[in-house]
């Protein structure tokens, strides 16, 4: 993928061989930075992120382990970039939000991302930050426990490309472009050019919308 260039609410954390960039509304709090690479990120310390001499490629190695692309490394030292997934995925979190990985666009009223790698977006319906989630499923007790056939066989015939996610105003998330959707069990349970996926938290056959949005008069934007 391209280099990354930061947007408007990322802070910026100074290194010799690259910057980290954080945004504070798109952390999830998986902690996965300051248990991989407690050296750079410590919550006791201020700043929290101090990349100093770190490798570059040790920085990015860890930003990709980020679920919510609340972190991204903007190399100095010439090193590779951030690689594009090869597969779109969207991944089921046990009663919490759609990790989505791949080569991702998002739009809608109140987001418009593009060349994005990684997000995790809100499906209980209660985010304060919508379309992305804010951890509100745990206070709500959230639960999406419905069973999903898995797929019988893929249709896909190409892997990967473009996927596009546009935010339904006060509805759904309507996805086009090749993915693969993981349960929360770890297993594929669907595979297609295009699905619709509940985050109004009503839906009965989650994670796929089923209009129930319209009935319990969902408002998002």
């Amino acid at each position: 993928m391209p280099p990354y260039t930061g947007h408007a609410q990322d802070r910026r954390y100074t290194g010799e061989n690259a910057d980290i960039t954080y945004n504070l509304k798109r952390c999830i709090h998986a902690e996965q930075c300051i248990k991989r690479l407690p050296g750079v990120f410590d919550k006791d310390k201020r700043p929290w992120i101090q990349p100093a001499d770190e490798s570059g490629d040790v920085l990015l190695n860890l930003v990709e382990h980020c679920p919510s692309g609340a972190l991204h490394v903007i190399r100095k030292d010439g090193g590779a970039e951030e690689v594009t997934p090869a597969i779109n995925r969207v991944t089921l979190w046990p009663n919490g939000p759609l990790e989505i990985s791949g080569d991702l666009t998002l739009t809608g009223a109140a987001v418009d991302i593009a060349g994005e790698t990684r997000v995790t977006l809100c499906r209980c319906g209660d985010s304060k930050n919508k379309p992305f989630c804010d951890n509100s499923h745990k206070d709500l007790g959230f639960t999406a426990l419905n069973p999903i056939a898995p797929a019988v066989a893929p249709v896909l015939e190409v892997e990967g490309g473009a996927l596009h996610i546009t935010v339904q105003p006060d509805g759904c998330l309507n996805i086009s472009g090749n993915l693969r959707l993981i349960s929360e069990t770890g297993i594929e349970v669907f595979a297609g050019e295009s699905a619709r996926l509940c985050r109004c938290g009503g839906s009965n056959n989650k994670p796929f919308c089923d209009g129930s949005h319209f009935k319990t008069g969902f408002q998002a934007e």
